[in-house]
């Protein structure tokens, strides 16, 4: 049922009686209710057949409706929203078209695509999808392509089902997002990772709905507990649930009593803090520059081919200037390296352009950016090796947290600036260091046989970071395979000290 409306107060009734003079094919699972004698105890809110919710449907709009249908009765949704529409259609023949066929049982080849690629139904007629051989015989009309989804949904969801009713529901992990998609339509996704029978690690996205409510914590709090009843999961049962450091999404976490099971988003914490640094002043003149500078070679096909004859003729690999995305932090760092490597090239280029000369970054903002760029590559390989979800990545969070503070540690020699970028990652991600969160995690760490000793302590020898070997080693292929995370260890002075102290004579 929709989340904001199941607060709302409906009169008591007997009976649902259907709208008259409605042509939405909505009103086929939703009725107004009514009192005995058969007399409408309200015209503004409908209740649902399948579930009872009542659902606002004020001046007789449908729009809730349908959205309630689609967030919590997709199959009656997609049923009632391909036979709203009225599609006129011209079948073109032609030698390598078939027929068309109005009854399809089985999933056709485009309807696989469709699904498994989150494409649109109608991504047959791209041009380089007609190119396909193998779809030659499928230029068909569109909603040819959507007939087999629900079969198709039907088909996954029971196999979850199956795979969710054999596994201990007080094992299960959660993770929860709210986005916008680029067409400014707001989602809400729940993804459950558990380990089967057989030990394998396994996820499953239980929904990705349309939204449209109110994102605030209560809001979030009930569509959460009624798609995770929905599977059959007690809210109060999952083992872990995590989640963005939004303050909706931390509501929501304080509104279910999840907060001793609440882990905070490592990646989303360094974006947190990339981001504050890149807010300082002297920092964010500079990548205002640069983007500047980016957008120029950008624009001009001439600068693009002058910045590669240069390259050419210093003898360096010819590439360009990357643009930076406002919402990934470390296409800003690809930027930023990708222009100190190029700054001979690039600076002979801005030369033969008298009106671009002025594009080139000052020394201190050089400076700024090479400051930037040591105290992020790191946080890169980072947020790299946490990206995964067929392997474990939570018995890391920790040690790679102390890799990041020991590594961001203050230096006699460093700049103002780099101290104050230090200072704004190091406080985004303090919160690891905090009851309850840090002993959960402290526990995951423990249960990992890959870390020794205790990964609490500031002394631990042992640290790992990302490998970026292009042929790792054997053992972290094998790691990798086993599902768990493929990281390479590095083992400091001390620990050799104290195998040998081990192997001393008593």
């Amino acid at each position: 049922m929709s989340v904001a409306h199941r607060t709302l107060e409906c009169p008591v009734f007997s009976q649902l009686l259907p709208k008259k003079k409605s042509k939405s094919r909505a009103w086929e699972h939703f009725g107004l209710p009514a009192n005995e004698s058969g007399q409408i105890v309200s015209e503004d809110i409908a209740v649902c057949k399948l579930c009872g919710s009542p659902v606002s449907a004020k001046s007789g709009s449908t729009s809730n409706l349908f959205g309630h249908l689609r967030l919590h009765h997709p199959l009656q949704f997609s049923e009632v929203s391909n036979k709203s529409k009225v599609v006129t259609a011209t079948v073109q023949y032609s030698p390598f078209c078939a027929a068309v066929d109005e009854s399809i049982d089985e999933p056709q080849p485009q309807s696989n695509m469709a699904v498994s690629k989150s494409n649109q139904f109608n991504f047959v007629d791209n041009h380089r999808h007609k190119r396909q051989k193998f779809m030659t015989d499928f230029q068909r009309l569109d909603d040819q392509a959507s007939k087999p989804v629900p079969k198709l949904y039907n088909e996954v969801r029971d196999k979850i089902r199956q795979e969710l009713s054999l596994i201990n529901k007080d094992t299960i992990s959660v993770t929860t997002d709210c986005w916008t998609s680029i067409a400014n339509t707001p989602y809400i996704t729940i993804t459950v990772h558990f380990i089967t029978s057989e030990w394998a690690l396994k996820s499953a996205c239980l929904a990705c709905a349309h939204f449209d409510d109110d994102h605030n914590g209560k809001n979030i709090a009930e569509v959460l507990r009624s798609i995770l009843n929905d599977w059959g999961i007690d809210v109060q049962n999952i083992m872990s649930i995590t989640t963005d450091n939004g303050r909706n999404i931390l509501k929501s976490i304080e509104e279910l009593n999840l907060e001793n099971a609440h882990i905070s988003c490592f990646a989303h914490n360094i974006n947190i803090g990339v981001n504050h640094s890149l807010d300082i002043p002297v920092l964010k003149r500079a990548i205002a520059r640069l983007k500047k500078l980016q957008n120029a070679f950008a624009m001009s096909w001439k600068m693009k081919r002058d910045l590669h004859k240069a390259q050419e003729l210093l003898q360096m690999e010819v590439k360009t200037l990357p643009s930076a995305c406002p919402t990934r932090w470390w296409s800003t760092l690809k930027l930023v390296k990708r222009f100190l490597e190029n700054q001979l090239p690039i600076c002979k280029t801005l030369l033969e352009y008298s009106n671009k000369k002025h594009l080139m970054l000052e020394g201190n903002e050089i400076s700024a950016l090479e400051d930037f760029t040591t105290t992020t590559e790191l946080l890169e390989d980072i947020t790299s090796s946490l990206s995964g979800e067929q392997y474990t990545t939570a018995s890391a969070v920790l040690p790679l947290y102390m890799k990041i503070k020991n590594n961001l540690q203050n230096k006699d020699e460093d700049s103002s600036l780099l101290k104050s970028i230090k200072s704004e990652i190091l406080e985004s991600l303090n919160k690891y260091e905090s009851h309850p969160m840090s002993s959960n995690l402290q526990l995951s760490t423990l249960c990992d046989p890959r870390f020794r000793g205790d990964p609490a302590r500031s002394e631990l020898p042992t640290y790992f970071t990302h490998s970026k070997q292009e042929h790792p080693p054997a053992t972290m292929r094998q790691s990798a395979g086993l599902g768990r995370a493929p990281v390479v260890y590095v083992h400091e002075q001390l620990d050799k000290q104290a195998k040998t102290k081990e192997r001393q004579p008593l």
